[in-house]
């Protein structure tokens, strides 16, 4: 049978006892054949696995208890524990078990993996950050093994990319208030129990988390930065409006949700995009048909104005050609306005519309 031989290194005996209360080493060798040959049958090496990589796959270190369902299904845990997992399984067993918490998956068809809400001040200009910087990484998606950078993501903080003037800790600057984004979101993978690769503390506590949640960002030297571990893609949802900032992580394809409808920047930009293709498409047709009537409406969008008021001789010729022409010749003036249509000017009218300063617009408008 399978335990450990020794004590565990640097793991005082009161966490031994904790961590054997949710792993046996013999069920997780049974369990996991991959790590058979790879680890061996040594209880050590089983337990360093659980607790560096096992717990945050998933994997169970007993039967009847799951530590990363436990954490993430009481999340009123997280602010407590936070990243500490021998505190989430010190709980389990001295007040969690006796209070029937969940400890073990659930069927619910859902793939969130983690989410924290955060609240903000929606009538002060540091709301115009919190909300920028939101937008900005809402529906980033990361490929297995692909790094986040959240500095990066969100752009300089400088006018230009719409940031304003705000308090921050000390000082004010451009883009005061978008290390609540950040926090925000290292308290959604805590929740989903994602390391981060880089991550830094205010220097003093934040009033919208506790302290061991945040983290701080200072352009060119502090980022929150994490690679997406897991075999699936991993996509952040956000959800900001109202005062109200929630940060969710989904693996997987993503379910159905309400962040971009409440996010125009992320959700409005596929729509502006589309704008100018109807515009060129559409005027090729309109200077390919022979029909007169369509003309007077580009000349007057071209500078002439003498030639637009030629919409009465063109539904004069429109009637002379539905009508029988002999009748129609005899007469002088409907003969003239035939050789006038002729003229250069107004057949280089549809060869003025293809132009691309029309196609253009719509990208400034962008």
């Amino acid at each position: 049978m399978l335990s450990f031989s020794r004590p565990l290194v640097g793991y005082s005996a009161e966490t031994y006892e904790s961590f054997h209360a949710v792993f046996d080493p013999e069920y997780y060798y049974e369990q996991n054949p991959d790590l058979q040959e790879i680890l061996g049958n040594s209880g050590e090496n089983l337990f360093q696995h659980f607790i560096t990589m096992g717990v945050r796959e998933g994997r169970l270190g007993r039967e009847n208890f799951n530590l990363k369902a436990y954490v993430f299904y009481n999340p009123d845990l997280l602010d407590t524990y936070k990243t500490d997992l021998l505190g989430y399984c010190r709980h389990y067993m001295t007040v969690g078990m006796a209070e029937g918490r969940i400890c073990m998956p659930q069927e619910e068809g859902d793939n969130k993996i983690g989410e924290y809400t955060t609240h903000y001040n929606a009538t002060i200009p540091r709301a115009i950050n919190v909300e920028l910087a939101a937008q900005r990484i809402n529906g980033c998606v990361l490929q297995p093994g692909e790094l986040f950078s959240f500095s990066d993501t969100v752009q300089s903080r400088i006018p230009q990319n719409g940031y304003v003037m705000a308090p921050a800790i000390g000082r004010y600057e451009y883009g005061g208030g978008i290390c609540q984004v950040s926090s925000t979101l290292y308290a959604a993978m805590c929740h989903a129990l994602i390391p981060a690769m880089e991550r830094h503390p205010h220097s003093s506590g934040v009033s919208y988390l506790p302290a061991g949640l945040d983290a701080t960002i200072s352009e060119g030297y502090k980022d929150l930065r994490f690679v997406n571990i897991y075999d699936k893609p991993l996509k952040i949802q956000v959800d900001c409006k109202e005062g109200v900032l929630t940060v969710s992580l989904w693996l997987g394809e993503l379910m159905t949700g309400n962040a971009d409808e409440t996010l125009p920047v992320e959700s409005g930009q596929p729509e502006q995009s589309e704008q100018p293709e109807p515009e060129p498409s559409e005027q090729p047709e309109q200077s390919e048909q022979p029909e007169p009537s369509e003309q007077p409406e580009q000349s007057e969008s071209s500078e002439q104005p003498e030639q637009s008021e030629q919409p009465e001789p063109s539904e004069q010729l429109e009637q002379s050609e539905s009508s029988e022409q002999p009748e129609q010749s005899e007469q002088p003036e409907p003969s003239e306005q035939p050789e006038q249509s002729e003229q250069p000017e107004p057949s280089e009218q549809p060869e003025q519309s293809e132009q691309p300063e029309p196609s253009e617009q719509p990208e400034q408008s962008e």
